[in-house]
């Protein structure tokens, strides 16, 4: 790889390619070349993101036109589903880096598991990489560690509530503000698809039950707060506990300990994730706090760039979240 990267982008008129190519832009080791869109070929880039004015020239580039020739790294922030076509291209480019930010390549066989943390290892190197989904990460990097040392092999119990970003830029009932607006709803109770994902990344890290998840829909554009109840055997007090989570994430700057609640405001639109850890007699609790956007999906893609790359995760993402 050269030392400044040629990156091409798919979906960047998504919420998560967007916020992407925002990352990429600031980033000191690429150069985005093309971004691709199906329904604005041709437009202005900061014509379709006017916040972007200033910062990125150029006009996205239809299907058909995106050429992979000279391309160090493709990045897709395709619809799940759609990522296939597009990986046969690269294939057949001989692109050297392909990161995927859909479902498609999960745990798929010949694609690293992007998990920045904990695959930290795994990635240096990697040609193809699938980025965990925003629920995933937050409730892996809560339980992770647990998990890890052996703590507790029994069911988990799961809520967290979610932006409404998180179900992509296409308006749909579920999503549509006046009704999400001053309103708070549980949706695929028992049934969430990021269950399995999470239970197969666990499962490789140590034993662990099965997983019960509520996921909820919060009155709020990004950011995920997710709660797990656990209960470690043996009982794990209140301190060691803490010093799990301090030690597990002392390496990794994007991952805060926090004493009290984490909160999203602290962590929009940022690739920090913030955990506590709370104990209640047998019962612990651990509270995830990221942005689904960031951390949930376009930081945590451009972490894996940087590890693939060798370079520092956290180079490009070193900006705090606004305030208050």
């Amino acid at each position: 790889m050269p030392q400044t990267v040629d990156v091409a982008l798919v979906g960047a008129t998504g919420y998560a390619g967007a916020e992407l190519l925002r990352l990429l832009i600031g980033h000191p080791a690429v150069t985005v070349s093309q971004c691709v869109s199906t329904s604005r070929a041709g437009q202005r880039i900061d014509a379709v993101h006017p916040g972007l004015a200033g910062f990125v020239d150029g006009c996205f580039v239809g299907v058909d036109d995106l050429d992979l020739e000279g391309v160090d790294v493709l990045f897709l922030a395709t619809p799940h589903g759609a990522a296939g076509p597009w990986v046969e291209r690269a294939d057949a480019a001989d692109v050297p880096l392909v990161i995927d930010l859909s479902a498609d390549h999960r745990h798929a066989p010949g694609w690293v598991y992007g998990q920045a943390e904990w695959h930290r290892d795994l990635l240096p190197g990697a040609m193809r990489v699938a980025v965990p989904g925003c629920f995933a990460t937050a409730i892996s990097l809560a339980l992770a560690p647990f998990v890890a040392a052996g703590h507790f092999t029994g069911p988990v119990q799961i809520v967290a509530a979610t932006g409404s970003t998180g179900s992509g830029a296409t308006p749909k009932e579920g999503t549509h503000h006046p009704l999400r607006f001053v309103n708070l709803r549980a949706y695929k109770i028992l049934k969430h698809q990021h269950v399995p994902e999470i239970s197969i990344f666990l499962a490789g890290l140590g034993p662990v039950g099965p997983l019960h998840f509520v996921p909820l829909s919060a009155p709020l554009d990004r950011g995920i707060l997710a709660t797990c109840f656990l209960r470690p055997d043996p009982v794990l007090e209140l301190e060691a506990a803490r010093a799990l989570l301090e030690e597990a994430y002392a390496e990794h700057p994007l991952v805060r300990v926090r004493d009290d609640s984490p909160e999203l405001r602290h962590v929009r639109g940022t690739g920090l994730c913030d955990l506590s850890v709370h104990a209640d007699g047998e019962q612990l609790v651990v509270l995830a706090a990221l942005d689904n956007l960031g951390k949930g999906a376009a930081a945590q893609a451009l972490q894996c760039l940087n590890l693939a790359l060798g370079l520092p995760g956290e180079l490009g993402l070193g900006a705090p979240p606004c305030l208050p």
